[in-house]
Formats: C-alpha cells, structure tokens, sequence
C-alpha cells in the first residue's frame, strides 16, 4: 500500500493532510479545485494537503503558531484554492518539516533525491507571554519502523546560545550520537533489538495513545493466517522492552510481514520511555513497578534502562518545567508586594546523621512553593549546619528574582536566628506557634512522667491551647508574654494578676467547671512555673507569630514523603528533581476546595493523628487531586526533549552537584593519614 501524499500536482507533501469530505457536494467542490473529472466512484484515500488551503480555512492556526495544539484543525465548510487560482499560502509558518531522522551526524530526509546538500530549516517561532513552558516547538515526526533508504546528506545547524533564565529561546544544535539506543527486557533470551521496516508518520502522540493489555495468544490469532492466500503462516516474536515485534511469513505465497505493537520516538520505542516516564513523574518506585510487571507476566524494561532514560531525559524535562513554574509562581509574588515566607527544613533521616537536607520557603499568603535547595551535608560540614545554609540560598534565589522579602516565619533553629539577626535585620522573623506549642508540651510530657508531678499531665492541653490564643489576640510582643504568664497563676485558682493583663477574662468556673488546681509551694507547681516562666521562652515569645504558620508547610513534607520515601537512597540529582516534582503537585493543588454532596452539604471526615496518641479529630475532606503538571511533563517531553535534549541537558548541568560523601576518604592527601590509622591497628594486641 502506498504512502499518502497530496493529490495536486507537482506537490508531494506527506504531512498535515486532510481526507475528501464524505459529502458528495462538498468533495464535488474539492475534485474539481484538485484537476480531477466528477463524480468520481470513490474519495476513499484522497487527500489535500494544507498548503492549498487559505489561513481563514484553519480553526487553530493561532494555537498552531504559538505552540498549544499539535495539528492543524480545517473548518466544516473549508474548501481548497483551486489550480487555476494557485497562490502562495506558505505564509504562515506550519510546525512541520522534511521527515527525517538524525543519526550521528548523518540525516536521512525521505525524498526521491540520492544524494543532497541541505541545510535544516526551523521556523523561529515568537511566543508573546513570558511563562511557555514549551521551548522551541520542534518536528513530531515519529518512526514507527525503522528501516528507510540510505541517503547521503550533509547537515548545517547554528550553535546554542543560552540567555539568562531557562525560557531562552534558540536554534537548538545536533543531537550528539547516543552510546546506545537499546532497551533492555525482562526477557533477555526471546529479546531481539534489530527491527526495521519502512517510516510511517502517527498523527497522534505516542504519549496520548490508548493502551490495553492484550494477552500473546489472543494477538498470534491475527497472524496465523496469510491476508493474501488465507492459509497458516509461521510467525516470530521478538521483543524490545515494551514493544513486541512479530513477523509473518507464509510459505506457499511468500508473502511477508513485520509488524510492531508500538511506534518509535527517535530510535527508542515510544512505550519504553513513557513507562519510565509514567514512573518518576508519578512519583513512584521503578523497583515496585518491576514486581508488578513481572507478577503480572508483563514485559517491560530493565533497571538499567530506566536510569539511562532517567538520567537523559526524564531529569532534565522536571528541572527545566520547575524552572518554568518557578518562574510564575514568583512574578504572582513579585505583583502581590512585600512577601511573608514561611521557611523550615526536612531531612532525609531522623536524628542528626542526614545526608541530604531539603529547604523550603513557601508564600503563606497564597500558599505557593516559591523555591526548594538541596544541601548535603559534607558541603557544610555537618549536618546541623544545612538548615542555615538552605535558608540562605532560597533568600539568594528568590532576591535575584525580585521578590521582596517583609516577614519571615520559622522555628527556633538557632543557627537561623542569629543569621536574621545579624545578617539581615530588615526581615522581620517570626516563630510558628506550633513549634513553640510542641516544645512546651515535651516538657510538659517529661515532667507528668515523675511520681511527683503526674497531676501537671492534666494541663497540658488547656496550656498549649492558651499559647495559642496568646498568639492570636495579640498585637505586640509585650501583651503577649502578659499573658502567657497569666496561667502560672491560673493553675494555682489565681485569676487577678500584676502587669498589662491584669484579670483572666473566662467567667468564674464553679461546680463542674472547676479544675485539678496545682497548690501553691508543691513541687509539681514550682517546676510547671519553671517551665511556663523559662527566660528563653519568654524572650523567643515576643516574636510569636499570631496571623501566619508554617502548618502548610508541614503538610508539604508529609507529601514529600510519597515522592522522597526516607527509606530510599537517591542521587542527588533524583532527589533534588524528586522534590521539584513534590513542589508542583503542591502548588497545582494547594487552593483546592472542600467537597460536597449532591444536595450541597460540606463533606467531613474523622482523623487520627499520631501526635494526638489515640485521640480523634475532625477535619474537611478536599476534593480528588489534579495532575495536570504530569500531563504537561509527558508533553513537554515528547515534543520538545527527545527531538533536542542538549538543551535540556546543559541547563541540568547548571545544577552544582557536591562530592559523594566517599570522597573524602579517596583523595591523595589523606592517603597518609588513612595509612597511619591502621598501621597503629595491626600493632595492638587482641588476645585480650
């Protein structure tokens, strides 16, 4: 069967065709602009391609030009220039370009011509708003079989030029020649990596393609037989990671067929990237996803493979769409002013033996991720010394980018007060109230555990509650230590006190009201005074935050956890693009709403947190997550960094990636001292 191509004359055009309207009027009207006598017994197979239609004809030729739909969309009652009144309608600029495939540094161009001397053209294209996610849209030309006629070709190309910022936009520059282009399977002994067929063009991305599980004797069916004499044909299977290739021979009429479950996205089966793909941008483990396929008799890649795909493609496309996002979230910062950031750091493991610590300053006023750093810990020496040094350089990112920072919230690290304190007075720096709560109530935990003070257990909710509230109804610093010092005195049934707050303002409590009060002069008293009373508490209380917490950006580490497990070791480059991914399902889904019943009532729904120990709480149930960011990663993949990944490359490579922690026992200046330590070793004695 031959290929589609155009039917004026003179035009070979293969792609952005468009088959003859089923009407009889209208495919009158288009037969005679193509040259061809009516009627005609049939328009099956007939095609137009777009450059004989005016730019009026086209739905989406906007869309088209500034990168947000894939293929011309032609109008209902489109009809074609006729041959008579032939114009050049080549003005606008179409995304398409010669069929080709880059191998090394060879080009093979699908035309009639042998040998060529070509320079590759592509259009430059203006988007006009600031934040496209889509770099330069290149060609989506797919291969869905491999073999092509040889054609000597010599290619010209300009260099790449970076501007500052990862939305520059330039001619990006040959492919360089990849190592290998194979996937391994889990079936090594049936796997066979030499397919070739003629290239096809798939109008539909790969990535937008349905799949079904299709079982290998319900598929052998299909070719048992020959479609030319119908009688039995040998078959061979060959499989390449996810794509099974069978050919069809038949003895008797000698015909032949290959045909392949899948097509190719430059030289790489489509379904082995996209399972890749599918498994880092969900945020998932490839180790689970190779349990499942094998528990379920699937064929699919290999580790190997899945790193390699990861370390070329799938890490570039998150830095450079974080980058993108990164860049809208903070201009929404930039336009709403002065700034109130909430900062804290998660470390990969509990204790004071991380490797890696993850900084995050979050907008809590329109509860965004503005920027994440990765720190590992020999960059700063130890671990207690990433939690500054990331604060330092999310201030350094997010300044460079224009944001104003007003107010800064976060817990009492002390390496961080002093650095606000000295280094940055015109912050202001508040401390979370949940923090100051949770130190508070340890003591309080600690002292109920003696046989002296268990009654003191009592209080401790009722006191956490009171800072609070401390917090919350205050406007200066010094009316909030007033009252924090209140319930020294409350806890002993003493309601009038000396200084700016002087009464309890809850009415008298009698009968059932009453509490356990704490006598006065016991020891359970005295040492709850000491705790409610400490000097640090009451200096650090002055600068408690009553209008915004860091409680959202608690709920971003717990949602860390499902993309960073901490019973995981990453790369350093996994795990920095692992929390990017985090960051924009965060924000994507950060302002969702409360769901509801069909008759409109808010839906609720019962909890119990580990830190309640056993008690219940009620909260809002939210309506199911979005993943959109998924969807614009799988097509920003496909069209734009598997046509050119250099670019997404090199902006990776901007990433400043520390020494593996290893290293520092393997460089030759500390060879003696190595060598010194275990001379004195073999010296000792160990009978003893």
């Amino acid at each position: 069967m031959g290929r589609r191509k155009c039917l004026f004359p003179l035009c070979d055009n293969q792609k952005e065709l468009f088959l003859f309207p089923r009407d009889a009027t209208r495919a009158e009207v288009w037969a005679r602009a193509v040259g061809l006598l009516w009627p005609q017994k049939k328009t099956s197979g007939m095609y137009v391609c777009c450059k004989h239609f005016a730019p009026d004809n086209f739905v989406n030729q906007g869309q088209l030009e500034s990168g947000f739909a894939n293929r011309l969309i032609l109008k209902e009652d489109a009809v074609p220039i006729p041959i008579s009144k032939t114009v050049v309608v080549n003005q606008m600029q179409f995304s398409s370009k010669p069929l080709c495939r880059e191998v090394g540094c060879q080009t093979e161009i699908f035309t009639k011509d042998a040998t060529c001397q070509t320079d590759v053209y592509s259009p430059t294209k203006h988007v006009s708003t600031q934040y496209s996610w889509k770099p330069e849209r290149r060609s989506k030309s797919i291969q869905t079989k491999q073999h092509v006629k040889h054609v000597s070709c010599s290619t010209t190309t300009s260099s790449t030029s970076f501007e500052e910022g990862p939305l520059a936009y330039s001619t990006p520059v040959k492919r360089c020649r990849r190592e290998s282009t194979e996937d391994n399977t889990f079936y090594p002994e049936v796997t066979n990596h030499s397919i070739y067929n003629e290239s096809t063009v798939v109008e539909t991305p790969p990535h937008k393609m349905r799949k079904f599980i299709v079982y290998e004797e319900n598929l052998i069916e299909l070719f048992r037989k020959c479609p030319v004499c119908t009688r039995s044909c040998t078959t061979h299977l060959r499989t390449v990671g996810t794509l099974l290739c069978v050919d069809q021979v038949c003895t008797h009429c000698e015909h032949q067929k290959t045909w392949t479950s899948q097509p190719y996205v430059t030289n790489i089966p489509a379904g082995n990237i996209q399972l890749s793909a599918a498994v880092i941008f969900s945020g998932a483990s490839f180790l689970l996803v190779e349990k499942f396929l094998q528990a379920f008799n699937i064929a699919g890649i290999s580790h190997t493979t899945f790193v390699k795909h990861q370390r070329n493609l799938l890490l570039p496309t998150i830095n450079w769409l974080w980058n993108v996002h990164q860049s809208t979230v903070t201009s929404e910062a930039i336009n709403s002013g002065d700034t109130v950031l909430g900062g804290d750091m998660r470390a990969d493991s509990p204790g004071h033996s991380a490797k890696y610590g993850t900084y995050t300053l979050m907008d809590l006023q329109k509860n965004r991720i503005l920027d994440i750093q990765l720190i590992q810990s020999n960059v700063v020496g130890n671990s207690q010394r990433m939690e500054k040094e990331g604060l330092q350089r999310c201030l350094r990112q997010l300044e460079h980018r224009g944001v104003r920072v007003h107010t800064i919230v976060t817990d009492r690290h002390p390496a961080v007060m002093k650095f606000l304190k000295e280094n940055r007075p015109d912050v202001v720096h508040k401390f979370d109230a949940w923090h100051m709560a949770k130190g508070v109530a340890k003591k309080i935990d600690q002292l109920a555990k003696t046989r002296t003070c268990r009654e003191v257990g009592a209080w401790k909710k009722s006191i956490v509650n009171h800072l609070y509230w401390c917090g919350a109804s205050s406007s200066a610093g010094r009316e909030i230590v007033a009252k924090w010092k209140s319930v020294a005195n409350h806890v002993q049934n003493i309601h009038e006190h000396d200084g700016e707050f002087p009464n309890c303002l809850h009415q008298p409590l009698v009968g059932d009201q009453a509490r356990q009060w704490l006598k006065p002069s016991t020891a359970a008293c005295e040492k709850l005074c000491d705790v409610i009373l400490a000097p640090k508490l009451l200096r650090d209380l002055q600068n408690l935050s009553g209008d915004y917490q860091t409680s959202s950006l608690e709920s971003f580490h717990s949602l860390l956890i499902r993309f960073v497990p901490k019973s995981v070791a990453f790369s350093y480059l996994g795990m920095l693009c692992r929390s990017q991914l985090a960051a924009m399902h965060y924000n994507e889904n950060s302002e969702r709403k409360q769901a509801t019943t069909e008759a409109g009532q808010l839906r609720w729904h019962i909890q119990y947190p580990r830190y309640k120990k056993g008690e219940c709480t009620v909260r809002p149930l939210k309506t199911s997550p979005t993943y959109g960011y998924v969807q614009r990663l799988m097509e920003l993949l496909f069209d734009c960094v598997l046509e050119q990944p250099q670019q997404f490359q090199e902006k990776l490579k901007e990433v400043d990636v520390p020494d593996p922690l290893c290293t520092q026992f393997t460089r030759p200046e500390k060879w003696e001292a190595v060598a010194l330590h275990t001379s004195r070793f073999k010296s000792m004695d160990y009978t003893e």
